[in-house]
């Protein structure tokens, strides 16, 4: 081939043959194997049988199929569900495609908005509120591993409005209280706020759903669970001195949190037995 009078080396394509894995073909110049490429960039860099190419053309057309294969991963890893720009370059590094190819791809995805870490980050949040019983703060951790910026973040958390927030934080308290229905009445209230925000809620919210929880004291059931962790207690520290033993007793129902007076009475019980 010549260009304004130069002459340029080129191998004439002799065969395009179809593989086994639909839209893919391999590529003969010269009699010889040489490439494999895709239907897209087939199409798009008009290959035939006869066809010349220059060494820059191979390049290129090489190039192509490269960025066209990322492309393609790309969409078959988002045809599920939506993912991060950061899932997304992860996967296509796990599937060795090349960084300059990534970017490409990447870039392309944002464009045709395939790609939003804002719209995920949304997404996200709304899901979790509905079917999850995690707060914000965890949410929030939850989006940064996956990494999403801090900004998308921030704007997507008011998906979770502090009503529906104190609406989901009742119901985990409620179940809370049930768990703990053997523990003083001052422990439950505590392992429930604990438990809570375990869960990402922040204090104030935390504060919002007690007063909307209002658990109140039952003598009875404080009474029943003195007895079952007294007892506990009691035969856990059956090797003391009576006098010691007693003293161990009341300091473990102290860190308990039942009142000293119900204490007092319980160990008066023990004594008299």
């Amino acid at each position: 081939m010549r260009v304004k009078g130069r002459t340029i080396l080129t191998k004439t394509i002799t065969l395009i043959k179809t593989q086994k894995r639909k839209g893919r073909y391999n590529v003969y110049l010269d009699g010889k194997y040489s490439f494999p490429i895709g239907e897209d960039v087939l199409i798009r860099f008009a290959l035939s049988k006869g066809k010349e190419l220059t060494d820059e053309d191979i390049e290129n057309i090489k190039e192509a199929d490269n960025t066209s294969k990322a492309y393609q991963k790309a969409l078959n890893y988002l045809a599920h569900q939506l993912r991060t720009k950061r899932e997304v370059r992860d996967h296509l590094r796990q599937n060795e495609i090349a960084e300059q190819d990534i970017e490409s791809t990447l870039a392309k995805l944002a464009e045709m908005d395939l790609i939003d870490d804002l719209q995920y980050a949304q997404s996200y949040v709304r899901t979790m509120a509905k079917t999850a019983d995690k707060g914000p703060t965890v949410i929030a951790n939850k989006l940064r591993q996956k990494g999403v910026p801090a900004v998308d973040i921030e704007e997507a958390l008011a998906e979770f409005p502090e009503e529906q927030q104190v609406e989901n934080g009742v119901t985990v308290a409620k179940k809370s209280a049930k768990h703990f229905h053997g523990e003083s009445f001052r422990t439950k209230n505590n392992k429930v706020r604990q438990q809570l925000m375990q869960k990402g809620f922040s204090s104030d919210v935390i504060n919002l759903i007690m007063d909307e929880l209002d658990l109140q004291p039952d003598d009875q059931e404080e009474t029943a669970a003195l007895q079952e962790q007294g007892d506990k207690l009691w035969r856990k520290n059956h090797r003391y001195e009576q006098k010691q033993r007693v003293q161990k007793v009341r300091q473990g129902l102290y860190r308990k949190g039942f009142s000293g007076d119900m204490i007092t009475r319980y160990l008066e019980d023990k004594n008299s037995e």
